[in-house]
C-alpha cells in the first residue's frame, strides 16, 4: 500500500477502539474538493435511512460544477471520485451506465467523523 492510500477496514468503523488517530490521518489526507464530494453523499440533511444519497456521475458533475463552482473537467473529477472509491469512502455501482457512485453503507460514522475533522483541522467550522 502506497502512502496516498488508505482503506477502511471493518474494525475501523467499530467505535469499540479509539480511532481517532485514523479519523485525524484521513482528514489530512484528503483535500477540499474530496470533502465536498463526500459531503454530496454522506450529508444529505436527512434523517435515517435517508441520509446517505447515491449519485450518478453525470448529474452529480453538473451539480458540482453549478453549485460548488466546480473549476475541474469530468475526467479529472471522474479521477478523484475513483481515488475515493480506492480509499474505501464510496463505491463504484457495477455494471451501470452512465457510472453511478454511492455511500459504503456502515461507513457513514466514520466519513462523517472525517468530514467534521476536515473542517475543525481547517478552522472552517463556519461551513458545517
Amino acid at each position: 500500500m502506497n502512502d496516498n492510500q488508505i482503506f477502511l477496514s471493518e474494525s475501523e468503523i467499530k467505535p469499540q477502539n479509539n480511532k481517532l488517530e485514523n479519523i485525524v490521518d484521513l482528514a489530512d489526507r484528503l483535500d477540499f474538493l474530496d470533502i465536498q464530494v463526500l459531503r454530496k453523499f454522506y450529508l444529505t440533511g436527512k434523517g435515517y435511512p435517508y441520509d446517505s444519497q447515491p449519485y450518478c456521475f453525470p448529474v452529480l458533475f453538473l451539480e458540482m460544477k453549478v453549485s460548488r463552482q466546480l473549476k475541474i473537467g469530468a475526467e479529472a473529477f471522474r479521477k478523484r471520485l475513483d481515488v475515493l472509491v480506492d480509499l474505501g469512502f464510496l463505491e463504484k455501482i457495477k455494471h451501470s451506465n452512465p457510472v453511478n457512485y454511492g455511500p459504503i453503507k456502515g461507513k457513514e460514522e466514520v466519513v462523517r467523523a472525517v468530514i467534521k475533522k476536515f473542517f475543525i483541522i481547517n478552522g472552517l467550522t463556519q461551513f458545517l
